[in-house]
């Protein structure tokens, strides 16, 4: 009995030895602790601050979007009554399904009005023959303007065509007929009764007696069963646009005429148009 006692006495005596933590180990917790309470007092702040709708200070609520201003008593809010309209040019490349486009007015000019003259009238000849597309060919250039009766040549042209009519050698190219010459070639009337392939270029087709003539450089074709085209004499009171290349002015009876290869041309007016139709002279 006093054994244990004596023990328990010695067990209280013995002092309570207390741990102590090292100052750096305190200063580690310290630095681990303040910045996770600064987070929470700052994410208690801002949940608080949201409850109530707006952050503090009249800042812009949270997700950037600031707020919409009130409308003013004075001035009521404008509905809109229709589509908005937009020209076409600040449109865009997009259409939008609230817009559409203003179509300008045409504007329409009326057409100025010709001066009519007085006092000028034209005998129209509505009884001959006419020839058709007068205006399509006729002005421009060809090879045939060029003919005067009896130039020389030295040689002739590339492509040249050679002919025998009565016996007679004859060279052809384009509207002009050759024959030879001293050294050369002379330029001569087309001679009645030659055949070429096709009409010559720039040729008016003219209607007389049921037949369609083709004129080009005071002479006239027809077309034959083989296909040619042969040099026929002029039938008389067709009107043709222009005058042979090389026509001579002569005087019959006091009224000027022209002659080309033994055949002759009045002028005449057609629709107020100068023209010329092949005639027979009479007391000449």
């Amino acid at each position: 009995m006093n054994t244990k006692m004596n023990a328990f006495r010695s067990f209280q005596k013995r002092p309570t030895i207390v741990p102590r933590s090292s100052p750096r180990k305190a200063a580690v917790i310290f630095s681990i602790a303040l910045p996770a309470l600064l987070f929470a007092l700052s994410s208690f702040v801002a949940a608080g601050g949201g409850a109530h709708g707006g952050a503090p200070g009249g800042g812009a609520p949270r997700g950037g979007m600031a707020p919409r201003p009130a409308l003013s008593p004075a001035r009521p809010a404008l509905t809109p009554t229709g589509p908005a309209i937009m020209e076409r040019p600040t449109h865009g490349t997009i259409r939008h399904l609230d817009t559409h486009a203003v179509q300008r007015p045409v504007e329409v000019r009326p057409e100025p009005q010709r001066r009519i003259e007085s006092g000028r009238e034209f005998n129209t000849r509505r009884d001959v023959s006419v020839h058709r597309d007068v205006d399509v060919d006729v002005h421009r250039h060809h090879h045939w303007d060029d003919f005067h009766f009896h130039r020389h040549f030295r040689v002739l042209p590339f492509g040249f065509l050679t002919l025998a009519i009565g016996g007679v050698p004859f060279y052809y190219y384009d509207g002009i007929y050759y024959q030879p010459a001293g050294d050369g070639y002379d330029e001569v009337y087309p001679p009645v009764g030659a055949a070429i392939p096709e009409p010559p270029d720039g040729a008016i087709a003219i209607d007389a007696g049921g037949q369609t003539y083709y004129y080009a450089a005071g002479a006239f074709y027809l077309q034959q069963p083989d296909g040619t085209y042969a040099l026929v004499p002029a039938p008389m009171g067709v009107i043709v646009p222009d005058l042979p290349p090389d026509a001579v002015q002569v005087n019959i009876s006091g009224t000027t005429a022209y002659q080309f290869n033994n055949v002759y041309y009045e002028p005449v007016f057609v629709n107020g148009v100068t023209q010329y139709q092949t005639f027979v002279p009479t007391g000449f």
